[in-house]
């Protein structure tokens, strides 16, 4: 069986953005980190104070990386690509991070008012209550230069339980 050439002009040409590759724009900057605290006042021991910045990479994709200290003092380290997939119609993210050996990879919808992206996925049970659990994080644009991100995982009897929430300034 011999291999068949595809004529040039049936070969598929490179991605064009969309109108939603546009608001991956909203993360681009260099962004400050403070935690929300806790109902009784007291700092959330998931989330910390720190710094992300986020850039463009071509017109297709948003790269970010973030720093962010505990309040133990402990320190992560992070990286996140975010994309709007035309393939799948549908926006598409992974996460790394110094504290994790997993690749968190996420599908997510972003809200018919574009103020709300929710990244879904799959991942190690933190509670230690299953092998796996799914999480649900959520980038809320409050406006050009505020944003929360507020993460949640779904327990053993399908509730979905917030783990951290942080605020976001842009400073640049």
């Amino acid at each position: 069986m011999s291999e068949q050439e595809i004529p040039e002009e049936d070969m598929p040409g490179p991605t064009h953005p969309t109108p939603h590759h546009a608001w991956l724009h909203h993360l681009v900057g260099e962004w400050k980190t403070e935690p929300a605290p806790n109902e009784d006042g007291t700092p959330d021991e998931f989330s910390g104070s720190g710094h992300e910045s986020y850039k463009m990479f071509g017109d297709l994709w948003v790269l970010g990386e973030g720093e962010i200290t505990f309040p133990d003092g402990s320190q992560m380290l992070s990286r996140m690509g975010l994309g709007y997939d035309v393939s799948y119609s549908e926006y598409r993210a992974f996460w790394v991070a110094t504290v994790s050996s997993h690749l968190w990879k996420y599908t997510c919808e972003l809200s018919d008012d574009h103020k709300i992206l929710t990244m879904n996925c799959e991942g190690p049970d933190m509670m230690g209550d299953a092998p796996s659990a799914l999480y649900r994080d959520i980038i809320e644009i409050i406006d050009e230069d505020h944003r929360t991100h507020t993460s949640t995982m779904q327990d053993k009897d399908g509730n979905w339980t917030q783990y951290m929430k942080n605020y976001y300034t842009r400073v640049k």
